[in-house]
């Protein structure tokens, strides 16, 4: 743990030989934890190369004290949970829009704007609620399910859902409340038709 502290401020400083040796030590296992997630070789070696990018480009301001591989792992996980929100969503707006018939050219460049703006609200979510919401809007698991995954209560879950809606809400608005339906799956509709 020691050496790889010396490591990281090595790296933190611009020494590019420290880099690679993050790199090598730990793509191999980056990639096959992102492979389990997005099931995609492209996709988990994209993930994994942003990750290292982003690990270089902001090496200076980085600050960082634990195992530097549980700080990449996490920061895999959550690439590759945006990027499954974000197929998630696509797919289930284009279904909705080519089943009410009102599919048309402007349709991808909305999505594209209204998905930007939900990953702003989803980085203000406290984690936990991030978490929650997650699993049951894009996993698409019950409120019961969700709670015995998190070991929390089920009326936990149902808190931390409507802190999500309310947030997208008060981005939204109801002008976009059919973008609010597509993103959720039907078991979770009850709380943003309230």
């Amino acid at each position: 743990m020691q050496d790889e502290l010396i490591l990281f401020r090595k790296m933190q400083e611009g020494d590019w030989c420290a880099f690679n040796s993050f790199f090598e030590s730990y793509s191999e296992r980056l990639y096959l934890y992102a492979l389990g997630f997005v099931g995609n070789r492209a996709e988990a070696e994209d993930i994994v190369q942003d990750t290292f990018i982003y690990l270089w480009v902001n090496r200076a301001k980085i600050t960082h004290s634990g195992s530097l591989y549980a700080y990449l792992s996490r920061s895999v996980k959550n690439s590759c949970i945006d990027r499954k929100l974000h197929a998630e969503v696509e797919q289930r707006y284009l279904r909705e829009m080519m089943a009410s018939g009102e599919e048309s050219s402007e349709d991808s460049e909305n999505l594209e704007e209204l998905y930007r703006r939900l990953q702003v609200v989803m980085a203000s979510l406290p984690p936990k609620c991030k978490e929650i919401f997650i699993l049951g809007c894009v996993e698409g698991l019950s409120y019961k399910d969700v709670a015995e995954q998190l070991g929390v209560s089920v009326n936990t879950v149902k808190t931390q859902v409507k802190v999500a809606y309310k947030k997208i809400k008060s981005e939204f608005g109801d002008q976009h409340k059919n973008f609010m339906l597509i993103l959720c799956n039907s078991f979770f509709r009850e709380d943003v038709e309230r």
